[in-house]
């Protein structure tokens, strides 16, 4: 039997039932308080927020960390490794790159993680370090406007942040 690929990550039951109570609970309170949905792409607003959740539960699990299951008010970032912030992008295009809007130089996060697939398996295709991701050379205009860009083939493997996290771990202590 082949094993699965250590950047592969296919949810359990119980964590496709968390997801949806997430995202759903985050799209009504957000829509309530007059937030924006900020989603690109044909697909329902309630598939985009139950991606976008997933895809953080799955670098979570990755990452051997949790997510931020905040409802209200979250923060800027979607995990915390230490006294890291990490913000997790999903794609279902799978070639997709790793995006940030221009406006996330504002309150950028130290890492930025790259999770491609759709609800509930998902394929980390590598991560950025903060200043890998917003390099002026990564500019470019998709269609919308001005955006951060990095193709698959710029980001790091997972494995290497991993090794990153486990170091800091044991010298935390």
């Amino acid at each position: 039997m082949d094993e699965a690929p250590s950047d592969l990550v296919v949810l359990t039951d119980t964590e496709q039932a968390i997801v949806k109570h997430v995202a759903r609970t985050r799209f009504t309170k957000n829509r309530a308080r007059g937030v924006v949905d900020a989603k690109i792409g044909p697909q329902s607003n309630e598939q985009t927020d139950i991606d976008g959740f997933g895809a953080e539960l799955a670098a979570a699990k990755l990452l051997n960390c949790w997510p931020d299951f905040q409802t209200d008010d979250a923060p800027d970032w979607d995990l915390k490794v230490g006294e890291w912030t990490v913000d997790v992008k999903s794609t279902t295009y799978p070639n997709g790159k790793l995006l940030a809007r221009i406006s996330k130089t504002v309150a950028p996060c130290d890492i930025y993680v790259l999770m491609v697939g759709t609800f509930p398996e998902f394929r980390c295709a590598g991560f950025a370090f903060r200043n890998e991701m917003f390099a002026e050379s990564s500019v470019t205009d998709l269609g919308w406007g001005r955006t951060y860009a990095l193709p698959q083939e710029a980001l790091q493997p997972i494995e290497k942040l991993d090794k990153v996290i486990r170091y800091i771990r044991r010298h935390d202590d």
